[in-house]
């Protein structure tokens, strides 16, 4: 039986776990040693990691003990990292995408991971405010007729878990913890299973924190300030496309891949354009529409055309983002026959700001609804059906599914 990814409970987690794991006796005459080592990888060559990167931590366990289970709470900086979960392959997620190695990968053992949510294992030292924590579990399995131990007096790098550092963290030269706690509040976490003879499934025992001489050596990173700009918003379709050419040598930078401006004739307004990016670093940004309107109270919409300018924390310009949305050619925020009557113009060479490239410029750009890099003909049948409510234009500019058919 495998155990619960998602843990709600301490109480639940006890169970689980013990419902997988042969129950031992508490030995307390047995006492012994386990160290346990997080190391963290060096992938940027000076020992800092910026918002975004992905760092692995590797566990090193040294213990006298023939251990049959093991479970650890893993602490770790909630402001600074994230875990990279994902799939165990069963269908079920794997949270830090813990990987073992060694006795730790046999492939009739069990290495799983969980979230821990209760407040439990939090207090001290590691407060929930700014301690997350990560359970990893190790059951052996059998061979023979013995069970499957770990057992490494000298101590083994035994496995890997991941973390991500999050955007947003903006802490000057601050530095991000990795721990597994010797606090009281998190003794109840532990499990730690033993056994006398590998070939004797009957001299298992507990073993508490209490009777063992733990030690713990955790990893402390730095972590670089995040500067400020804009992202694509995580789970959206979003693009942001940088530096773009265009004539006379010039460049421009572009936003789009709002695709639910494009369904059932919704706009896409200035607050609600933060459910499409991110802004990092303490960043900001103001909204110029292409046609501002008369009521100032009146949220501006985005429209192809809209420009969107970034500061940083201080206020100071950045740079400058102009928005596409595909089929709205005019920059009105609607779709309706004027796009369409631009649009012929435009692949017939009419206008004059159709003489250069797709992009050259985001009237044009917003023409090339088949995201094939040109604007002719194929581009009007899409566009009349989306006027017609047939469907909506996809907004990623995705050649091979430029149109959703409702």
């Amino acid at each position: 039986m495998k155990m619960l990814k998602k843990v709600t409970a301490v109480v639940a987690v006890l169970l689980l776990v013990f419902g997988t794991m042969s129950i031992g006796v508490t030995a307390a005459g047995e006492t012994g040693s386990i160290g346990i080592t997080i190391t963290a990888d060096d992938q940027n060559g000076s020992r800092k990691y910026y918002p975004g990167d992905i760092v692995t931590f590797t566990v090193n366990i040294s213990t006298s003990f023939n251990y049959t289970a093991m479970r650890w709470p893993v602490m770790y900086t909630l402001k600074a990292f994230e875990p990279v979960i994902g799939n165990d392959g069963n269908g079920e997620s794997d949270y830090g995408n813990v990987i073992g190695y060694g006795t730790l990968s046999d492939p009739d053992s069990y290495l799983e991971s969980a979230e821990a949510t209760t407040n439990e294992p939090f207090g001290g030292t590691y407060s929930k405010a700014n301690y997350g924590c990560l359970l990893i579990q190790w059951t052996g399995g059998t061979s023979g007729n013995s069970v499957i131990c770990y057992n490494e007096p000298n101590g083994a790098d035994c496995l890997t878990f991941q973390m991500r550092v999050k955007h947003g963290y903006t802490s000057n030269g601050g530095v991000a913890t990795v721990a597994v706690p010797t606090t009281n509040q998190a003794k109840s976490l532990f499990y730690l299973e033993g056994i006398t003879t590998p070939s004797n499934g009957d001299s298992t025992y507990y073993l508490t924190l209490d009777s063992l001489t733990f030690t713990s050596t955790p990893e402390t990173v730095s972590v670089v300030r995040e500067q400020a700009g804009i992202q694509p918003k995580a789970g959206s379709d979003t693009v942001i496309e940088k530096d773009v050419p265009t004539h006379e040598g010039a460049t421009i930078n572009y936003i789009y891949g709002l695709n639910s401006i494009a369904v059932d004739n919704e706009l896409i307004t200035h607050d609600a354009l933060l459910q499409y990016v991110t802004l990092t670093g303490d960043a900001t940004f103001e909204l110029i529409p292409l046609y501002p309107s008369e009521d100032p109270d009146e949220d501006p919409v985005i429209s192809t055309g809209s420009k969107l300018r970034l500061y940083d924390a201080n206020g100071k310009y950045l740079e400058e983002y102009t928005i596409v949305v595909f089929g709205d050619i005019n920059g009105d925020g609607v779709f309706d026959m004027t796009d369409g009557s631009t649009l012929i113009e435009a692949y017939l060479g009419v206008e004059s700001w159709s003489w250069w490239t797709v992009k050259d410029n985001p009237t044009f750009f917003a023409c090339d609804i088949t995201g094939d890099g040109y604007v002719d003909s194929l581009d009007y049948g899409p566009l009349v059906d989306a006027i017609l409510m047939k469907g909506y234009i996809n907004q990623t500019n995705d050649p091979d599914n430029f149109f959703i058919y409702f």
